[in-house]
């Protein structure tokens, strides 16, 4: 059917897309409609349309669905940081569980009962908050907001619910400042301007860093100040970034306020860097990496860890796993150094060994690895945790734990895992989560799955799987 931009559609919603947005369809041509509801009789205006597909948007709910709630935030469907704000917490978690099940089955091949996700908690759960700058309108006001969905253009905000009161007052104090000193703002377009991003982290304290098409911030006693009206306990720091292009921060950050200080990270503490990926919502963060650690509980031989980040996964398996040696490899330097230091800070650094290095290049000149014959004690709130699974198989020689960015593992890396008895792959993305799955599936079975909700009132979900060697006959020594 030909369709084109402007066309009125009305049709029942038949499903949901991988971003949440609903599916209508007109002669078999699915046209994908954001914040349209399953089961629900739209009319919808085709804001787009190609061959196989084409996109609109709700110009009436006709027939509203019994999950169709009201936003709780003013810019829900302006700014792009949420997608389901209008859809119930249960249907919410059944499009989550649905997105797994769905990839599993059309790209891997494996049908399986994936279970609810795990969901701690609903709003005020970010602990990041990464802010452009840009001027408001005609007034060449000053403000911080959200990218709309798919563009460049910043929806000013001075609140939003993911996140706690603490960002409302930082947008108020940043702004204010850039507006009465006159700050330039940068300029994509042009690649003028000073300004580029806030990017703040709060755990016990608040960590602020200013991202700037320079090397000096202008007024910086002063934004200071600012900061001190609402903030207590901070640290600021500037962050240069010159090169155009969509990176957020610049190649390193100069703290120039502040001491840093060890924050709270689950079982233990430890200095983070604003360079350093940490997850965003930390109870959640909490339960994947315990799901994990207790997933290995059982294990008595080597564990290597790729995509280890700032090592926290690393250490909660080194603390409850007190034989483990541990290989974990990071390509972000800062990061991989921070890893470093927590574990001399946790007295790790005797049994885990942080590689500073590619995922793939390292994997491929992997030698095979000698196993440790000693068994793992497991500490008695392992054994009480939700998340233990050390009774469900055999005690292994050689594991490896995989948590890759949302592009999911390089073929080769997956190629070359075929030494491991057990693989725990930790994935933000269902479809390169299948598409990996799929890969390791001729030497491996997917034995266990467990969706998270780390990113409420959004269509991201997080899994955690776990994947078993096949014995020599074909059949796994483990099943779901």
């Amino acid at each position: 059917m030909d369709l084109i931009k402007g066309d009125i559609i009305e049709a029942t919603v038949t499903d949901f897309a991988s971003e949440g947005e609903g599916v209508i369809k007109s002669d078999g041509y699915p046209i994908f409609v954001p914040f349209a509801i399953k089961g629900e009789k739209i009319r919808a205006c085709v804001t787009f349309a190609k061959k196989d597909c084409a996109f609109g948007e709700v110009v009436e709910v006709v027939t509203p669905s019994a999950d169709r709630i009201k936003p709780l935030c003013p810019y829900f469907g302006k700014c792009g940081g949420c997608d389901l704000q209008h859809i119930s917490t249960h249907l919410q978690l059944e499009i989550k569980r649905g997105a797994v099940q769905n990839a599993l089955k059309k790209i891997a091949g494996i049908d399986v009962n994936v279970p609810w996700p795990v969901r701690l908690n609903d709003w005020g759960y970010r602990n990041k908050l990464s802010l452009p700058f840009a001027y408001n309108g005609r007034s060449k006001r000053v403000s911080l907001g959200f990218y709309e969905k798919r563009t460049h253009k910043v929806v000013p905000l001075k609140w939003c619910p993911l996140h706690g009161e603490w960002a409302s007052k930082l947008i108020a104090e940043v702004s204010e400042w850039a507006n009465e000193f006159n700050i330039s703002v940068y300029d994509e377009n042009t690649h003028t301007g000073l300004l580029r991003h806030v990017v703040a982290r709060m755990l016990d304290s608040l960590s602020v860093t200013v991202v700037i098409n320079g090397d000096k911030l202008p007024k910086q006693a002063e934004l200071i100040q600012k900061l001190k009206r609402s903030f207590a306990d901070f640290t600021l720091y500037i962050s240069p970034n010159k090169k155009n292009g969509n990176v957020i921060m610049g190649d390193s950050a100069r703290l120039v306020y502040g001491q840093e200080k060890p924050q709270s990270l689950g079982r233990f503490k430890a200095i983070v860097s604003p360079k350093s990926f940490l997850q965003i919502n930390n109870d959640v963060r909490d339960a994947i990496y315990d799901c994990a650690a207790n997933a290995l509980a059982d294990f008595d031989g080597d564990i290597i860890e790729l995509y280890s980040g700032v090592g926290l996964l690393t250490a909660q398996i080194a603390l409850r796993l007190p034989n483990a040696k541990i290989t974990a490899v990071e390509i972000e330097r800062s990061s991989s150094g921070d890893a470093a230091a927590l574990m001399r800070s946790l007295e790790l650094s005797d049994r885990v060994k942080c590689v500073c290095d590619d995922a793939k290049r390292f994997i491929t000149a992997l030698p095979e690895a000698q196993s440790d014959e000693d068994k793992i004690t497991v500490d008695e709130a392992t054994a009480k945790s939700p998340y233990y699974l050390g009774g469900m198989f055999e005690a292994v020689k050689k594991a490896l734990i995989l948590d890759p960015p949302r592009r999911g593992c390089d073929r080769e890396v997956l190629e070359c895992a075929d030494g491991f008895d057990r693989i725990v792959y930790i994935s933000c993305n269902p479809q390169t989560l299948a598409r990996d799955i799929k890969i390791l599936s001729a030497k491996y079975d997917l034995t266990y799955v467990q969706p998270f909700d780390m990113f409420p009132q959004t269509a991201n979900v997080e899994t955690l799987v776990l994947l078993s060697k096949k014995n020599p006959t074909g059949i796994s020594k483990s099943t779901m």
